[in-house]
């Protein structure tokens, strides 16, 4: 099984060169760096570090979410994965999730599964969490404990038959809800949540969160268009 490991990008600079740096080599066929049209040096630092080992596109749709989709599209492999940019999810976990790697299976890593930790939450991001994930759980019958991290394995086939359609961060929510009208299987592993290396946090806890309490709350029909 190939694999292809996804990292949504902007303005990463100062923490996309040593994430890259961290992934273990030969753990993925292709990386894949989708940069949202950075205005620092992320692009040069990501090309440096990646040399034969990836590729770097540029978004074209908008968001999060649509950096995520734009990879999707890209990708060859017949795994995907999905990473954050700034240092917070661990490369060495990639491993972790391809051993659960099955067909039809989403692999989350998780902060609050058992042995799982975050060095980096504030009471407001750890009881927004709590409340989305509990609310997501009960409203969509899934059973997860970490619906926001979004560190993740998935089939390539299996997610392009979800059609995801978000742009911003309510993407976390429609692939956990799709996934299980799907009738596809939920795996977790336990991860540590880093603090980013550099910069400022691209998440807004209010806006965001509205964002998210919508795509729970949305009903989920065939041929829907979420907005950001």
């Amino acid at each position: 099984m190939t694999v292809s490991l996804i990292i949504p990008a902007f303005n990463e600079e100062g923490c996309i060169g040593k994430t890259l740096r961290e992934i273990p080599q030969d753990i993925a066929d292709e990386i894949i760096v989708v940069d949202g049209h950075s205005t620092d040096n992320t692009v040069s630092e990501a090309r440096m570090v990646l040399g034969k080992r990836g590729r770097v596109i540029t978004q074209t749709r908008n968001g999060f979410g649509g950096a995520l989709r734009d990879g999707i599209d890209a990708a060859r492999g017949d795994i995907i994965i999905i990473m954050d940019a700034d240092g917070s999810h661990d490369p060495h976990d990639i491993q972790k999730l391809l051993s659960r790697s099955a067909p039809n299976t989403v692999v989350l890593a998780s902060r609050y599964a058992k042995g799982g930790r975050s060095e980096d939450d504030t009471l407001i991001r750890w009881f927004g969490n709590w409340f989305f994930t509990r609310l997501t759980n009960f409203v969509h019958g899934t059973h997860v404990t970490d619906s926001l991290f979004f560190f993740f394995s998935i089939p390539r086939d299996a997610i392009k038959n979800l059609a995801l359609r978000s742009d911003g961060f309510g993407i976390c929510i429609e692939l956990l809800v799709k996934a299980q009208h799907a009738g596809l299987r939920f795996e977790e592993v336990p991860t540590v949540e880093w603090r980013r290396l550099a910069g400022a946090s691209k998440v807004h806890a209010f806006r965001d969160g509205v964002t998210v309490l919508r795509a729970i709350l949305h009903r989920y029909d065939a041929d829907e268009t979420l907005e950001s």
